[in-house]
């Protein structure tokens, strides 16, 4: 008994060392995703794999945070939403799913070609899943495999191939324009770009509508700030103000937890403050680059992903901008 005693004691005097020494590297935000998240059932048979806000150092450092999944279980077999950042959170993903059931895993289903979505595709196909996304973002992942291997080549590309290594990117196989609707395993699932004909139309939604659940992907994150990009923000906010209205009371972000249809009205009102934000400074006279230094977003939100928050900023001023730029005055005619 006493020797029982004493290697209980040293197996938790060891947890615990190996603890604080997570929780250091974990302060400094350089723990691998992979060990921290959750998975929870939001409705029956339908499950959302929620990733801790950590860093992770073992994928492109253009995506360090692995992005909300999802997984709805069938008698006919699996449709999985979204793959994470990497083989590896992806390997977890697919590791939560045979907790729960043996079924052959059919769809993915891509809602963008953001990195964080899709870097674990290539774990699927081993499953023999189709992967399905629009055409346009399928075309964004065949570009992202492209300029991936020109990073490579260049000065410090070591580093990038050094983090990615065995990684195998992995377009999707099975595209559609605007709206494709699966019958599958009595569960009726909807894939939308909502944003069709804009600049960006590869965002696209999942619906479920007699679960009432709509997966959204980069077009919502829960207490994230966001990553704006070439996405027409105005459009983006018409596209949050017409699913609100939809028949769905659980929102899937493409970061952070679950949330209610307030929690996607909260995420469309800072849209519009950031926008009136930066629209009215601009007005004033500001450059872009002033309004970057002055608006400070984690003063009024505090929210996750703050380093990204001046990307966020300078995206909205970009597209602003040309608005408030005073026309070149006319040439003489020369006559």
């Amino acid at each position: 008994m006493w020797i029982f005693r004493e290697k209980r004691s040293r197996v938790s005097v060891l947890g615990s060392a190996l603890l604080a020494i997570g929780v250091f590297y974990c302060v400094w935000g350089i723990c691998a995703a992979g060990d921290f998240y959750k998975v929870l059932e939001v409705k029956p048979k339908i499950f959302v794999w929620i990733p801790d806000d950590v860093i992770d150092q073992e994928c492109d450092p253009l995506f360090t945070r692995a992005a909300t999944s999802g997984f709805i279980v069938t008698r006919e077999g699996v449709v999985v939403v979204d793959t994470a950042n990497s083989p590896m959170n992806a390997r977890d993903l697919l590791y939560e799913i045979r907790q729960r059931t043996d079924q052959p895993i059919r769809y993915v289903l891509n809602t963008s070609s953001a990195g964080d979505h899709m870097l674990g595709n290539e774990v699927f196909t081993d499953e023999q899943a189709t992967l399905v996304s629009t055409k346009q973002a399928q075309m964004e992942m065949l570009r992202y495999r492209d300029e991936l291997s020109s990073r490579i080549h260049t000065e410090d590309g070591w580093k990038l191939e050094a983090r990615m290594r065995g990684f195998h990117i992995t377009p999707t196989t099975m595209t559609f324009d605007e709206k494709m609707t699966l019958n599958f395993g009595g569960q009726e699932i909807r894939m939308i770009s909502l944003l069709a004909g804009d600049h960006s139309p590869e965002d696209s939604v999942v619906y479920l509508p007699a679960a009432k659940i709509l997966f959204l992907g980069e077009l919502f994150d829960n207490q994230y700030f966001p990553r704006v990009g070439g996405r027409d923000v105005h459009r983006w906010i018409d596209v949050l103000r017409q699913v609100e209205t939809w028949d769905a009371d659980t929102y899937i972000p493409g970061h952070g937890a679950p949330g209610t249809k307030k929690d996607l009205a909260d995420f469309r009102r800072f849209l519009e403050w950031l926008v009136a934000a930066v629209d009215s400074r601009l007005k004033q006279g500001q450059s872009p680059e002033d309004v970057q230094k002055g608006l400070w977003l984690p003063k009024t939100y505090n929210w996750h992903a703050p380093e990204i928050s001046q990307d966020t900023v300078a995206d909205v001023c970009k597209q602003l901008a040309p608005a408030h730029t005073a026309p070149a005055p006319a040439q003489p005619s020369g006559q």
